[in-house]
């Protein structure tokens, strides 16, 4: 079966370090699981596809994790090298480093926001699904999702694809985000839909205000904006105009993959017809549940009528992903 949505992206092991003094934990994790979790959350499981690529010590089974799901269209590519296994330190506002952990990888200057070593970003790109991996006859596709990846596989993915699919969109990378002004990115990702980067991995361009930062990367080129605050919610730019949106109220267990979660739920969203405004009112409940579990497997195993009730309605239903809220 062909899917409507991909979802490109890669698996990580996690040791989540809270940032309240409390022991760290083991978790299988990867932005395209927990975008994955919250794109089934509004989509029919049927109609999405994974493409990750597997290192050959990964713990557990992502096929499985997938197929338990309902997702039965994934391409996981198996790759000769290790799996990567990152420290996630967590600070009190919400923001967080990456660490990797494993013993090849370490080195001055790999920590993530910090400059990463080359042969961390080698490794990390190595890992990295890419067009390649995409089954041919998944393509083209109603709408694709890139979670975050280094800089030169966004480059290649966008180029690649932006004429492949009709709704296109970006959670980007601190690994070149917080190194490029707001023109470095539109031209980095030129043919985005839609951006939907973290203030973590924006907050250098945001001198004049957050509002302000929304506004400019919307007229810079990106049709349409998310910029996610975590607890202050996110911000939606469109053409016509700005829109924050409050944060649902949630009890977070586990912060990891809300960035993630919430790409995946809004590029369901959009697929289906539903305008931005709705969409990320969506991704918000959606992400919300997903950091009220501990791992990708728990996210997996949400219940889509969860969802709904928090919305107050049944699952949406749709076709294509319209231009500016109605």
């Amino acid at each position: 079966m062909k899917p409507d949505l991909i979802l490109l992206g890669q698996f990580t092991v996690d040791h989540v370090v809270p940032a309240q003094p409390g022991p760290w934990e083991e978790r299988i994790g990867g932005n395209v699981l927990y975008a994955a979790a919250a794109a089934r959350l509004w989509l029919e499981p049927a109609r999405i596809g994974v493409v990750a690529r597997l290192a050959r010590n990964f713990p557990g089974d992502p096929a499985a994790l997938l197929d338990g799901a309902g997702i039965a269209c994934h391409n996981l590519p198996a790759q000769a090298m290790e799996a990567l296994v990152e420290w996630m330190l967590y600070e009190p506002d919400g923001s967080r480093r990456s660490l990797p952990r494993n013993a090849s990888l370490r080195s001055t200057g790999t920590e993530t926001g910090n400059g990463a070593g080359d042969t961390y970003r080698r490794h990390l790109a190595a890992l990295s699904a890419s067009v390649e991996d995409i089954p041919p006859a998944w393509l083209p596709a109603p709408a694709i999702y890139l979670a975050a990846q280094v800089a030169e596989r966004h480059r290649e993915s966008v180029a690649r694809l932006r004429t492949r699919s009709e709704f296109l969109t970006v959670d980007p990378s601190p690994h070149y985000s917080r190194s490029r002004d707001v023109t470095g990115l539109v031209a980095l990702l030129k043919g985005t839909s839609a951006f939907l980067p973290g203030e973590h991995e924006v907050r250098h361009l945001a001198a004049g205000g957050w509002q302000m930062l929304a506004a400019r990367l919307q007229t810079a080129g990106f049709p349409e904006v998310c910029l996610q605050r975590g607890a202050e919610g996110v911000l939606v730019a469109t053409p016509g105009g700005v829109t924050p949106l409050p944060a649902p109220e949630t009890i977070a267990l586990d912060p990891t993959g809300a960035g993630d979660a919430f790409g995946g739920a809004y590029a369901a969203c959009r697929l289906q017809g539903l305008p931005p405004l709705e969409s990320a009112r969506r991704a918000q409940v959606a992400a919300a549940l997903v950091v009220e579990c501990r791992g990708a497997p728990a996210a997996l195993a949400l219940d889509p009528l969860e969802a709904a009730r928090r919305m107050g309605l049944e699952p949406p239903a749709g076709d294509k992903p319209t231009d500016g809220e109605s």
